[in-house]
């Protein structure tokens, strides 16, 4: 079954400190928040934050288009939580959103937010006891989002500064890609696999790169049950997983050398959930929406510094660790102290 978003929640729509009006001769990055953040085995991006002033810990996940809070989490938190209409939203395995939960205090860094809903997941969402909760799409989007995975450090900016002037790291080539941000939130960008031009889901949430067999049939000639496909179990006892090494993916200019995907077939059909070390929780991106050929994962995003413009729809990628060069963009300038929201009942 496939996930269904009927209605959608704001969430932790912050607006920080007013940036000046941009002139030609001002395109400073403002800073809105910066945080540390750590990788779990299962490659989840995990940073900290602070719900109802209780430190815990949330996963940044792109690939979902919600945020969502544990069960336990809710209720170790004691959050106050109100039942939805079964029957609007669903998880990808047919699972019935039952309950929503108001934050009263909501922090990222130094990012404030109060009142903020978010849904309760209607199981277990992490293997890893410690994170309380997935940020997803609909956090990120109102920000740009920078993601130096290799530094663990992750950043919000303000979405006011000049188009293109963003990329203050040192660096000694940028790759600008264009990008698709669908109804849902999902990134969709545009890779070549072996030659071969692709969309592409960028799913941080994801451990792994997937590749849908009908794309690896139809496109590459991989076929299960030959040389040409390595089997990698099962999901649920029934969907058959394969492994293929290629040579090359590449992002506008930025080459990643023999990309080893996991392939099955379309999980949608099945109504089953992505693998917990694999993917992500929740997934729309359908016919509606746009469908994509490739989710690309952590193994492959792990060592680039990727900075999302989701109002510019355009993605800055650099490999990590680059040699000390002036950059394209001024120096990111901090927004005048905390930044704070209250969304209504």
């Amino acid at each position: 079954m496939r996930s269904k978003w009927i209605i959608a929640f704001a969430v932790f729509a912050a607006v920080g400190a007013a940036a000046p009006a941009l002139s030609a001769d001002d395109c400073k990055l403002y800073q809105l928040g910066a945080v540390d953040m750590t990788e779990t085995k299962d490659a989840a991006l995990v940073i900290p934050v602070s719900i109802e002033g209780t430190p815990t810990t949330m996963a940044i996940d792109t690939g979902s288009p919600l945020t969502a809070i544990d069960p336990d989490a809710a209720t170790s938190l004691h959050l106050i939580t109100k039942r939805i209409m079964q029957g609007m939203m669903f998880t990808s395995t047919g699972q019935s959103f039952t309950y929503m939960a108001t934050l009263h205090t909501f922090d990222i860094g130094q990012m404030h937010a109060e009142g903020v809903k978010i849904l309760v997941w209607p199981s277990k969402l992490w293997n890893d006891p410690k994170i309380a909760g997935t940020a997803g799409a609909d956090l990120l989007r109102n920000y740009d989002v920078d993601l130096d995975i290799d530094a663990k450090k992750f950043k919000l900016f303000s979405q006011d500064h000049c188009p293109g002037k963003v990329v203050y790291w040192p660096n000694s080539a940028v790759a600008v890609v264009p990008i698709h941000v669908v109804n849902s939130g999902h990134i969709i960008v545009p890779v070549v696999l072996d030659g071969h031009p692709l969309d592409a889901l960028l799913d941080t949430g994801a451990s792994v790169s997937i590749l849908s067999l009908e794309t690896a049939e139809g496109t590459f000639g991989l076929h299960p049950n030959t040389p040409d496909l390595t089997a990698s179990g099962q999901f649920n006892g029934s969907v058959p997983v394969y492994r293929h090494t290629f040579k090359s993916l590449q992002l506008e200019g930025i080459s990643i050398p023999n990309p080893t995907l996991f392939v099955w077939d379309d999980q949608t059909k099945y109504g089953m959930q992505q693998h917990p070390d694999t993917g992500s929780r929740l997934s729309d991106v359908t016919e509606e929406n746009g469908r994509a050929e490739l989710t690309l994962g952590m193994r492959e995003l792990r060592h680039l510094h990727i900075y999302i413009a989701y109002k510019e729809q355009k993605m800055y990628i650099t490999s990590a660790a680059p040699p000390a060069a002036s950059s394209s963009a001024p120096a990111p300038t901090p927004a005048g102290g905390p930044t704070s929201s209250k969304q209504g009942p």
